[in-house]
């Protein structure tokens, strides 16, 4: 038998440009304004002027729906300054919890932080849920209760 002939194919590769079409989906309300409050603090963070385009296209868009959709009262504008410094405080915390990683300190300080992000993102969760509870929301974010000894 007669082995098949090897021949050297010329492939050429073609880079096709592929834009993925918008995704589009109901969110909840508390949702929505905790993701904002988050761009909020990270165009006031983040320096990189090509990440910075980047957040404010997505905060213009969200911005917008929040806009077209969110009738805001004063108790609602109020959680939502406290959702803004509590997710404040957790990008603070985070920094430095990072800071404890890349210096490999993990001693009483990282347990501490870990603990406090913890707690932090409970009391968004309890902010979150009373903008969803008071705006009506359609959607509600659920967590399975937990008991911290």
């Amino acid at each position: 038998m007669i082995p098949p002939r090897k021949t050297l194919l010329n492939i050429s590769c073609i880079i096709i440009y592929y834009k993925m079409s918008k995704i589009l989906t109901e969110i909840s309300a508390g949702e929505l304004l905790d993701k904002i409050s988050i761009l909020e603090i990270k165009m006031s963070e983040i320096k990189d002027k090509n990440l910075l385009a980047e957040i404010k296209k997505e905060f213009d868009i969200l911005n917008n729906t929040k806009k077209n959709n969110i009738t805001f009262s004063k108790e609602v504008e109020t959680l939502c300054k406290d959702l803004k410094n509590n997710n404040k405080e957790v990008w603070d915390l985070v920094d430095e919890y990072r800071s404890c990683i890349k210096n490999s300190d993990f001693k009483e300080r990282f347990s501490n932080l870990a603990k406090e992000i913890y707690m932090r993102n409970e009391k968004r969760f309890k902010i979150k849920s009373k903008i969803n509870q008071i705006l009506n929301s359609n959607i509600k974010e659920i967590k399975q209760p937990t008991v911290l000894v």
